[in-house]
């Protein structure tokens, strides 16, 4: 027979583990007639490792206590639905590391924000504005709402009217509205709500511009001005409102600055 101190020190725990598993009343020790003392046999200390086997396997101790010395039909069927647990979170892990990557490579393009344009293919996109203009965003805010719980798999969309952009005389700044984004992929997984008030842009070809500026929200012709003029001369009007999105915010000297890119989808 061993005392408390000796049983935990036999298995590599501390006295406070087998006191707990003592008063929950996973273990049953003797108790000394004379010094009401508590006295362990090989039993406890067996049933005390094979709990810290299910309890290191992500079991809570309520559920341990349950399944030890439980019918090994019981113990397995357990273990299957702890399999399951499992799987699950890796699937979700696998998920979180697929969009860490995305951010890391969106956040990496903040280098690019100095005029660069692109002119490539891209799959749909889905926005849902809720700030800019003066209209009723209620609709959308509520939607909006459901959509932030998915973070981190949305962003911060940036909208540029199509009208505004195809149009060559206007003077600016453009009626810019924020919200939130999410590429098709992640929509799709995610069962997101499509439906208006949500504006999706099927897949084509776009043009990226990506730039810098102090106010997000007074972006004007003239810091779309390389995107524009490669727009004129390849004679392809915008299809759409530009689907842009935030890729960082830094601090500058006069506050801050927005790294963003617009994308806008060209016929």
């Amino acid at each position: 027979m061993q005392t408390v101190k000796q049983i935990a020190s036999a298995l590599g725990v501390g006295p406070d583990v087998i006191r707990y598993y003592t008063d929950i009343g996973l273990l049953r020790p003797a108790v000394g007639a004379q010094n009401g003392y508590r006295y362990y046999d090989p039993h406890d200390a067996l049933r005390t490792a094979d709990a810290r086997v299910m309890r290191s396997l992500g079991f809570p101790l309520a559920r341990v206590k349950v399944l030890s010395g439980a019918p090994c039909a019981e113990q397995l069927a357990a273990l299957k639905d702890r399999e399951k647990d499992v799987e699950e979170q890796l699937r979700e892990l696998s998920l979180r590391l697929e969009r860490l990557r995305e951010v890391e490579s969106f956040l990496a393009r903040s280098a690019l924000c100095t005029g660069t344009v692109e002119d490539v293919a891209r799959p749909p996109i889905h926005s849902l504005y809720t700030y800019g203009r003066e209209k009723d965003y209620r609709a959308a805010r509520r939607l909006a709402a459901a959509w932030m719980k998915h973070l981190p798999y949305t962003h911060i969309s940036v909208k540029v009217p199509r009208e505004e952009l195809n149009d060559p005389g206007f003077g600016g700044p453009y009626s810019v509205e924020l919200g939130v984004g999410a590429t098709d992929g992640f929509a799709k997984r995610l069962g997101l709500d499509l439906s208006p008030p949500v504006e999706s842009i099927p897949a084509g070809r776009f043009l990226i511009e990506y730039l810098r500026t102090p106010d997000i929200l007074s972006i004007s012709p003239a810091d779309l001005a390389p995107m524009l003029s490669l727009s004129r001369r390849l004679r392809r009007p915008f299809l759409n409102h530009s689907s842009g999105r935030l890729l960082a915010i830094e601090d500058g000297p006069q506050g801050p600055v927005y790294s963003i890119l617009i994308r806008a989808r060209i016929g």
